[in-house]
């Protein structure tokens, strides 16, 4: 790809990455908020279509000028942006000195957000979407057709009829089949009518136990319609454990997706999947602003991913992918590789198995690029190597520093939206398309949509893995940006 193409696609970067990226999280969220909260089947099924459909528009972003333009390969933006020298690069010296200052690093908020937002949707298309209801019960729906309102009722009348339905965990199990009357609020000047409803409780003489006269339960029912049976609860046996219980009632009649034990189901597996996400995405880890004085430092040249100089052989390790995985794009350029040897963090391996005990340090760490280019990450130096005796001072006689000196950021796999293939479209696709068809009664019983759902899941963690060609450590896109300093393309 000649120089004016490759400008042409970066000044297409920021629009890919906030269409793909910050809209495809927005669009989850919402989808998310929608599902747990929003009433009324047919409108919600609309709502979580719309946002499908944003889901979709972005990756169709993607794929337009994937099948419009030459395939950009990752070792190819990587020279791209390191052969055109930015000011301050090695046109200024023939050994350009380190930079007294160096930019600070981007906050990670927006890549921590899109992280939560692929998390979050793994959880609902792979889980929460198997319980979700896509319409109401038909004996409600038959009521609500009928004209049925939800209201607070006493129980005025019990008909109850005890089984002995075994022991579970060594305790003894009750099955009653109540047949209940309850009073009707009247119509304005008229006497109320009695109204009832049949239910049957599965219970354990632990937390259940049979309703009793006086008692005060939430009940669908049609006014001034006694012949019509409402609906307080399940009415047979072995239903009634996740939803359509009497606490669930209220939400029956609003036709939400999830009953209150749903949501602490979700909610659990939410926090557990979402929470992992989002620590590894922020990790220890996660590039720190370095300042050079007071710094080790170290000339050097990359080989085989690894800068080496001096005796001394240490490799950058970057936020998503080791640099070692950027192929031959790197090799042979001159850098000065910077670490932060005060802010070093210890790390132990025991000894096991016949394995030796092993002890490094991981510091915060930034390389600095001929080209005028800065990139964040982290060394780890292991014993008997000591991160405070590797290198120079930064500063001192061996590596003076150069107030005049600029470099500008650089974050190599910004950029994935140009290399992405169709691979990772297809998955990512596939993962939308699954989700529409969960959103609607397509599909009935909660272990068919359980197994489709998992296929959603399993296509979007996929499709986010792969996006960076080079592999490397799962990372989540950023949301918006250029993927570049600014100043230019090459930037």
């Amino acid at each position: 790809m000649d120089r004016a193409a490759w400008e042409r696609a970066m000044r297409r970067l920021p629009l890919l990455l906030v269409a793909s990226s910050g809209a495809g999280s927005v669009a989850i969220l919402v989808a998310a908020l929608v599902l747990v909260s929003w009433g009324g089947h047919s409108q919600r099924s609309w709502l979580l279509m719309v946002c499908a459909g944003v889901a979709a528009a972005g990756i169709v972003l993607l794929a337009v000028p994937r099948a419009c333009t030459p395939l950009i390969t990752d070792d190819e933006a990587v020279r791209q942006v390191l052969d055109e020298p930015a000011p301050g690069g090695s046109a200024d010296h023939d050994t350009p000195r380190l930079p007294a200052a160096l930019p600070r690093q981007p906050g990670q908020a927006r890549y921590v957000l899109a992280t939560a937002a692929v998390a979050t949707w793994t959880v609902i298309c792979g889980f929460v979407l198997a319980m979700a209801d896509t319409e109401a019960p038909p004996e409600v729906r038959k009521l609500k057709d009928a004209g049925a309102v939800v209201d607070t009722l006493r129980i005025t009348d019990t008909d109850t009829r005890a089984e002995d339905a075994g022991e579970y965990k060594g305790k003894p199990r009750t099955l009653y089949n109540q047949m209940l009357t309850f009073d009707m609020p009247g119509e304005k000047g008229k006497r109320a009518d009695p109204t009832r409803g049949r239910r049957s409780v599965y219970a354990t003489s632990v937390d259940l136990s049979s309703y009793e006269v006086g008692d005060r339960v939430p009940v669908i029912y049609v006014p001034g319609r006694s012949d019509i049976v409402g609906y307080m609860g399940p009415s047979r046996k072995g239903d009634g454990i996740l939803e359509g219980y009497n606490g669930d009632v209220e939400r029956l009649f609003a036709e939400r997706a999830l009953s209150g034990r749903q949501l602490g189901l979700a909610l659990v597996a939410w926090l557990i999947v979402t929470g992992l996400a989002v620590v590894t995405a922020a990790g220890v880890y996660n590039p720190k602003t370095l300042s050079p004085p007071g710094s080790r430092a170290l000339r050097g040249t990359f080989r085989s991913g690894r800068i080496q100089g001096a005796g001394t052989e240490l490799q950058l390790k970057g936020a998503e992918a080791d640099f070692s995985d950027m192929g031959p794009a790197l090799e042979g350029r001159h850098v000065w590789l910077c670490w932060d040897a005060r802010r070093a963090r210890g790390h132990l391996n025991k000894a096991k198995n016949g394995r030796p005990e092993e002890k490094w340090a991981v510091c915060p760490a930034a390389v600095v690029f001929d080209s005028g280019h800065v990139a964040y990450g982290h060394v780890e130096i292991h014993e008997p190597q000591q991160p405070g005796h590797l290198g120079v001072e930064a500063g001192g006689a061996d590596a003076p520093l150069d107030a005049t000196r600029q470099v500008r950021i650089w974050q190599p796999h910004r950029t994935w939206p140009l290399t992405v293939g169709w691979a990772v479209l297809a998955s990512l696709a596939l993962s939308v398309l699954i989700s529409a068809v969960l959103f609607s009664d397509l599909v009935q019983g909660f272990f068919p949509r359980l197994l489709l759902g998992l296929a959603g899941s399993a296509a979007l963690v996929l499709g986010v893995v792969l996006r960076i060609p080079s592999g490397g450590q799962t990372g989540i896109p950023d949301g918006e940006g250029t993927g570049v300093p600014e100043g230019g393309p090459g930037n």
